[in-house]
């Protein structure tokens, strides 16, 4: 009888029946534009509709993909060491965006895709033109890498000596107005935030040869309450999103082309 005068009130506020069982989770998250966007640091171009105050690509897909399963998602944005550290004790449900990587496995289960990107060199205009972008052509300039991120395991453990930057902004200006030769980081994140600075013009990047592509998901909680659950409802929503063709609308509208077969 209560779900019968639930759909009877629908009817007549004009809701529907899947937004009235619609089911909320919350997942957690850092600015890693263009994957995810603080709207308080990068606020949105005037002809994106969301209102958001988190969005990004990775973002956008991941609530498109839910939708389609009659479930919104409330994206909260926390210090990246303690969202690793609250999946793992099981006191979050998830991340996104969290790369798949093996010292995860243990306690993580991940989803498919949402995005992908490769690894890059970004020097100044073409500072590597005419020879081939490999890991061991580092050996020959001075390098800097995100403190933190994928590229220093890389660097260390092919042996590569490199400065540690704080981040996207930094590392672009090290080749640009420092000594240093090549930046070493994920491209489409260069490319975002390269595009919003002044000397973008003056950059080259070069998808590095030999390495396979940074793949981001997300990494659901193996002690959190119905994990796996929530990670097949999302594979499911993607694989709607991408058979409707809505995957490939909204990575068109970041300015990317999609990698994901």
């Amino acid at each position: 009888m209560r779900q019968y005068w639930i759909a009877f009130l629908c009817v007549v506020l004009g809701f529907s029946i899947v937004d009235a069982y619609a089911e909320e989770i919350v997942l957690h998250t850092v600015h890693i534009p263009p994957h995810i966007v603080d709207a308080s640091i990068i606020p949105p171009p005037a002809d994106f509709d969301s209102t958001e105050t988190i969005y990004g690509l990775d973002a956008d897909i991941l609530r498109a993909a839910y939708a389609t399963q009659g479930v919104s998602v409330r994206i909260v944005l926390t210090p990246w060491k303690r969202i690793m550290r609250d999946v793992e004790k099981g006191l979050i449900l998830g991340a996104v965006s969290c790369r798949p990587v093996p010292s995860r496995e243990t306690f993580a289960f991940f989803s498919d895709y949402l995005s992908d990107s490769a690894n890059t060199f970004v020097t100044r205009r073409g500072h590597l033109d005419g020879k081939i972008p490999t890991l061991a052509l580092l050996k020959e300039y001075d390098v800097a890498a995100v403190n933190g991120w994928s590229q220093t395991n890389i660097l260390d453990s092919a042996d590569i000596t490199y400065v540690s930057v704080t981040g996207l902004v930094q590392g672009i200006n090290v080749v640009l107005r420092r000594n240093l030769d090549v930046f070493m980081t994920e491209r489409d994140s260069a490319l975002f935030a390269a595009k919003s600075m002044r000397g973008f013009e003056n950059l080259s990047f070069y998808d590095v040869v030999g390495l396979d592509l940074d793949h981001y998901s997300v990494c659901f909680s193996k002690l959190y309450p119905d994990a796996e659950k929530w990670r097949d409802v999302l594979n499911k929503g993607l694989d709607e999103l991408k058979k409707s063709g809505k995957r490939d609308e909204i990575v068109k509208k970041y300015g990317f082309s999609s990698m994901l077969q």
